[in-house]
């Protein structure tokens, strides 16, 4: 008898963990802090995953470049075009929200740095997407006046 109330126990105890648990998704910009609060949920594991919790479009990036200017270690996502973003002259705190991915590993930029002037280069695809969805995510940081 002594068993099986434990067990019962347990396994309450097992169902109301689970339906407590909190799911991390980003619906609006606004939604952004959470991603950054929560980035333990996220590090360590493939920027896949972290944009499995993004239900907004990013409309662009802004890649940073590390010691190398042809290596890269950081995106920053973008919610607007960037030529918006890089024209908006308000003060970065009061920026339209970017939400910037540092990996823990580089990867090589191909032909010439990415800039705003090269069209096509700041936009974001599905396909870029998928080619650096194994990237590991190392830190979330996000910017913004939402």
């Amino acid at each position: 008898m002594k068993n099986t109330i434990k067990i019962l126990l347990i396994g309450v105890s097992l169902i109301a963990n689970l339906s407590c648990a909190q799911t991390i998704m980003m619906k609006t910009t606004s939604d952004a802090r959470k991603m950054e609060l929560n980035k333990k949920e996220f590090i360590g594991k493939p920027l896949s995953y972290f944009f499995k919790h993004i239900n907004v479009e990013i409309k662009s990036i802004k890649p940073a470049p590390n010691k190398n200017l042809k290596e890269v270690n950081r995106i920053d996502f973008l919610f607007v075009p960037y030529i918006q973003y890089r024209n908006d002259n308000r003060d970065i705190t009061e920026k339209p929200t970017r939400i910037t991915v540092i990996f823990n590993q580089n990867w090589d930029l191909i032909g010439e740095r990415c800039t705003y002037k090269k069209i096509g280069c700041t936009e974001w695809t599905k396909e870029d997407e998928k080619n650096l969805g194994d990237l590991i995510v190392y830190d979330i940081e996000v910017i913004g006046k939402d």
